[in-house]
Order: C-alpha cells, then structure tokens, then sequence
C-alpha cells in the first residue's frame, strides 16, 4: 500500500510523534494533572551537570607574544610606504613639469595624478595611528 500526497506528512508526523513521546504519554492516554505530576516530580534543585564557569574576554595587545616583533615590521612598512609616497610625488611632479613643457596634456594629466595619490597616501600613512585610536575610543 502506498501512500502519497497530503496523507504522508500526517502520518509520519504522527509515528515521529509516537516514537519520541515521553514515558508519561506512551503509556496511552493520560490527562493533562498527570502529565504536569509526571513533569514536576524531579526537584528544580538537582542538575545534571554542574553549572558552566563564564568565560571573560578581554581583546587587548598586553599579552600577545612577539609583540615588540609586529610593532617593528608595521614601523618598517609604516616608512616603506612613506618612502614610496615621496618618490610617486617626486616623480609625478616631474611628469608634470615635464607635460607642461612640451604640451603633453596625458603626461601632465598622469603627473597631477600621481602627486595627489603620493600625498594622499603620505597623509593616510602619518595619520592612520590617529585615525585607529580616535575610531576604536
């Protein structure tokens, strides 16, 4: 016999329902006194297992080993890219000096470009610490 559609679901639900009742209702039918004595009768003192110990966190850098080694290689990054800053400075404004003499307006257009990005990037770099401490305060 099969059987299909919107009687399955039902059914199944049912037999789920059978087989994963508690022991006060799979004994039959049982009225609703009984089913709260049979709920009520452990003590609400007793615990199966002992209550968890809370965890605190506390995110800081204090503690984090090689500390003094991170700090170090994001000062070295820190003046890598201060350097490089500079030189795409340097060379833009050369660029554009350069476009400027002879009529280049792509070169001149590029120059500009890459004097505002070398400053923008060296004003970023100097203030990012700033920045970090004022958002995360």
């Amino acid at each position: 016999m099969r059987v299909r559609g919107k009687v399955a679901a039902p059914l199944l639900a049912g037999l789920v329902l059978a087989y994963m009742a508690p022991p006060a209702l799979a004994d039959g039918p049982a009225t609703i006194e009984q089913v709260q004595q049979a709920d009520t009768s452990a003590s609400p003192t007793e615990s199966p297992r002992p209550s968890p110990v809370p965890i605190e966190v506390t995110p800081d850098w204090r503690d984090l080993p090689g500390r003094s080694k991170i700090e170090d290689l994001l000062d070295v990054g820190a003046q890598l890219g201060l350097v490089c800053c500079v030189g795409a400075v340097i060379v833009g404004g050369g660029a554009l000096g350069i476009g400027r003499v002879t009529g280049s307006a792509p070169s001149g257009i590029r120059g500009w470009g890459m004097v505002l990005g070398g400053s923008g990037g060296a004003l970023l770099i100097t203030y990012a610490p700033d920045l970090i401490a004022w958002i995360s305060a």
